[in-house]
This record gives structure tokens, sequence and C-alpha cells, in this order.
């Protein structure tokens, strides 16, 4: 499971997407860590070197939850005035978000996975604390691993097997 601080960012994150009923899951490291396998992330901000946590979500890349996922970040106090004035692609409009003590990266697409829709369909859906989460199920958050292939992903793939 997860750690209190792990937990405690993700409550944060969730309240915000869950105002706005923003559709996404949690992906990556975070979700590894809710089958079992605890590990840092790895993540490095050059602005902020004590970031450690980092929370990964692959959002449903439409228009209208991508508006619904900038209202959201305006709650937590990212300053979106600049992604407003995006011509949102849903190939390629991926987030990097830097917050004061985590980091949120929001994807529109993940490798190997080609429906957003049927992964949502396969995913876990938890309440944490009140806040819905839904987080990719283990076997197309293998399969994910498996197309990135890099290290952490090969340990994390043997650490869930």
């Amino acid at each position: 499971m997860i750690s209190n601080e792990v937990r405690a960012t993700l409550q944060i994150v969730c309240r915000a997407l869950n105002k706005y009923e923003v559709d996404c899951m949690l992906v990556g490291g975070t979700a590894v860590a809710f089958y079992g396998y605890q590990r840092i992330s790895g993540i490095s901000v050059s602005d902020n070197p004590e970031i450690k946590i980092d929370h990964d979500f692959w959002y449903n890349p439409t228009n209208e939850n991508f508006i619904n996922l900038l209202k959201a970040l305006s709650d937590l106090r990212v300053d979106v005035s600049d992604l407003e004035k995006i011509v949102f692609d849903p190939q390629k409009t991926f987030l990097k978000i830097p917050h004061k003590t985590f980091h949120t990266d929001f994807l529109p697409q993940m490798k190997g996975l080609l429906s957003y829709r049927d992964c949502k369909m396969n995913s876990e859906r938890i309440l944490l604390d009140g806040n819905e989460l839904y987080i990719i199920s283990k076997a197309d958050l293998l399969i994910n691993k498996k197309a990135v292939s890099r290290d952490i992903d090969k340990r994390d793939i043997d650490s869930l097997r």
C-alpha cells in the first residue's frame, strides 16, 4: 500500500480532479505502490530537489476533459494561463506539473495501451479518504511497463509478478 506522505499528496490532487470531474486514472509508480511494491519514482526537479513524490495520471484526451483538468490544476494553484492558450492535441498534450512538495504528470496516451476507454473499464475504483480514484489495472500496468521497458519498469515488472 502507499505511504502516508504519498496518500496526503494524492488526496490533494484527487480532491481537485473529482471536483471538476476529470476523467483520469492513476498510472506509473504510485499505481505500482497500490499493487504492493513501494519504490521511489526517482524524479529530479532542478528548481526543487527535495520533491520525491511523483503522481502520474492518464487522462481521457478530449477537449472537455482537458478544460476540466485545467480547472482542477488552477484549484491546485497552478498557473494555467499559458495552457489555456494552447491548441489541445490529444496525442501530444503531456503536462508535467511541479507542485510545492510533489510532482504530477498528466498523460494523454500510454505506450503499449491502445484504448483509454477499455483500460478505464478494467481499472480499479477505490475511495481514497472520500475521493474517488481509478487505478490502472495490474494487467494493463504490466503491458505498459513492458512497452516502456526502462530499467525501473523492468524492476517494477519483476516486483509485480
